[in-house]
């Protein structure tokens, strides 16, 4: 269906076609449950109940009968959940994110570089190395998100108004259902945000918020009670979904987990104090209380600790057997003190490459959605500045802008800079590409402009 056909249905029926979700909606539910680690099965009482202890044994009548029945009470059980998906999911967002992406252009003329430092400031201003995290975050936890761009007014001079791009994050956990609306090639013609607000009397609606390529158009509990013009020439829309969560394969090890890990803590409470077993007759004990107390025992009898025979490291083996497959399957490393300690500085930044290989494999994959997500990006803000400044619209044609992630490395200096001087002094590079391999600065033209002035051109050829 095309736009103006939708946009030709009556009201009801439009909104009911915008609501038609292109695919199997993931289960918000079951996606926060994995989350949010409070949430576990191992606190559902019906999952893992409380313990019935016996407290006192019935009493019998001489006929047989029950005087008095057994009494029981319920304690609590140990629950020791494993944030293991929030871990997994910040590690990955890290790698994938952490290090801002890059953005190049074929900037030839002084009026490109500076609509190449406008998008920069937006990226800067709107603090977007933050949002990458959050929007990649969500995209890994909650299988769908969108980011949604709008303009806002800076400056109240009708003579010279001033304006400033923001946005905002739309996702299921954040309480909104998304509804990304396609023609039959595929692509977005309109998109829609389903979400409750609660007005200053406590009163709450459901909202439906409709964007297409020229208009946002506002319905409250059916009834449109809002449109105006968005300002933009395309929709100021970015959305990226998944199938299924990141962690999604390590759900039955983490159950298993923290199984193990609580009855493990139950036992070792049960068998925290030593416990004598007595055979034969018991007559008295000495002391009491004391540090040195005297057992006395009549007719042979024997007094003995009783011992654990159940080896824990049975558990332990267990346990990191698991957690092991966990990261594994997810080609997550295990960034932690103990799995790290003793390396020091063994490793070169080189060895580290090899070290995360399976991690950048699989940011590798993740830019194949995030890229193409970070693209749209770059593209609608170029043709946003073109809208909101008409003096850039050429200008914007006759640009191309792209944008790369930078998977995160911990890199060696030391290799980063003789890896620079081996290039420029072996022809490969030039002294403005040895600078930027070296990656001390940003400002490369400035140090090449102060290397020639300080040691001249041939500085590496010395």
């Amino acid at each position: 269906m095309t736009l103006q056909e939708l946009l030709s249905l009556p009201e009801n029926e439009r909104i009911a076609e915008l609501k038609k979700y292109p695919a199997k909606r993931p289960d918000t539910l079951s996606l926060l449950k994995d989350w949010d680690y409070s949430k576990h099965d191992i606190f559902n009482e019906k999952s893992r109940p409380k313990r019935k202890v016996l407290t006192q044994d019935e009493e019998v009548n001489p006929d047989g009968s029950i005087r008095i029945p057994k009494q029981f009470k319920y304690e609590e059980v140990n629950r020791l959940a494993l944030p293991l998906e929030q871990d997994i999911v910040n590690i990955h967002t890290a790698f994938t994110v952490g290090t801002s992406p890059k953005i190049t252009s074929n900037t030839d003329t002084p009026q490109q570089e500076e609509l190449l430092k406008l998008l920069t400031d937006i990226h800067q201003r709107n603090k977007l190395q933050y949002d990458n995290k959050r929007i990649v975050r969500s995209w890994f936890a909650e299988c769908e998100v969108a980011e949604y761009w709008y303009v806002k007014p800076e400056k109240e001079d009708n003579s010279n108004p001033t304006y400033r791009l923001k946005s905002m994050i739309w996702s299921p956990f954040r309480g909104d259902t998304l509804y990304p609306y396609y023609d039959e090639y595929g692509d977005l013609i309109a998109f829609s945000r389903e979400y409750n607000k609660t007005d200053s009397k406590g009163i709450q609606t459901n909202r439906l918020m409709v964007i297409d390529n020229k208009m946002v158009t506002i319905y409250s509990n059916g009834t449109q009670i809002e449109k105006y013009p968005h300002g933009f020439s395309k929709i100021p829309v970015i959305y990226m979904k998944r199938e299924r969560p990141l962690c999604d394969k390590i759900r039955s090890l983490r159950n298993r987990l923290e199984e193990l890990l609580s009855n493990f803590a139950d036992c070792l409470d049960y068998n925290f104090y030593p416990k004598l077993v007595a055979s034969g007759e018991l007559k008295g004990v000495r002391n009491k209380g004391m540090t040195s107390e005297i057992i006395q025992l009549e007719n042979d009898a024997q007094v003995s600790y009783l011992t654990w025979q159940q080896s824990p490291e049975m558990a332990k083996l267990e346990f990191d057997n698991l957690t092991s497959r966990c990261y594994a399957l997810t080609n997550t490393p295990q960034i932690t003190f103990e799995a790290l300690q003793g390396i020091g500085n063994a490793l070169s930044g080189k060895a580290f490459k090899f070290m995360f290989m399976g991690t950048h494999m699989a940011v590798s994959n993740h830019a194949e959605t995030v890229e193409e997500f970070l693209q749209r990006r770059i593209n609608f803000l170029t043709s946003a500045i073109a809208s909101l400044m008409p003096k850039y619209a050429t200008i914007v044609m006759q640009m191309q802008v792209n944008i790369e992630i930078v998977p995160y490395m911990i890199d060696s200096l030391t290799e980063k800079i003789a890896d620079a001087v081996s290039a420029v002094q072996g022809g490969v590079a030039s002294l403005k590409e040895g600078v930027i391999l070296a990656g001390i600065t940003d400002r490369v033209e400035e140090e090449i402009a102060q290397i020639q002035k300080e040691k001249g051109k041939d500085l590496f050829n010395q």
